[in-house]
């Protein structure tokens, strides 16, 4: 019997304490110019971190982080298993910015 032509490989890529997956991953790159590896560097490394639970999905957090890059990342995570899934990353809007920098003044 053949292959299911609805099944596919889904390769997931493990560092550290995140995982995601590598489509996923390359997408956002092209999408918004930041890499998961990015991501999870700014997750690890900034003690300013901002999170909070997205309001339409609970399961998943919204994190404000400094990138290691200087740019302020909004990163989407959700707990998967023993690893935090990072699901998307971007550039950090510019009211995001501002939620950031009173928040790290405070």
């Amino acid at each position: 019997m053949g292959k299911s032509p609805y099944s596919q490989h889904v390769s997931t890529v493990v560092s550290g304490d995140y995982e995601w997956n590598e489509a996923k991953a390359n997408a956002n790159l092209v999408k918004h110019g930041v890499s998961f590896d990015e991501a999870a560097a700014a997750l690890d490394s900034d003690p300013d971190e901002l999170a909070a639970p997205d309001p339409l999905d609970p399961s998943r957090t919204h994190s404000l982080v400094m990138s290691l890059r200087a740019r302020l990342l909004l990163v989407v995570t959700t707990e998967a298993s023993d690893r935090t899934r990072i699901i998307s990353a971007r550039k950090a809007e510019p009211h995001e910015q501002r939620i950031y920098d009173k928040e790290k003044r405070v």
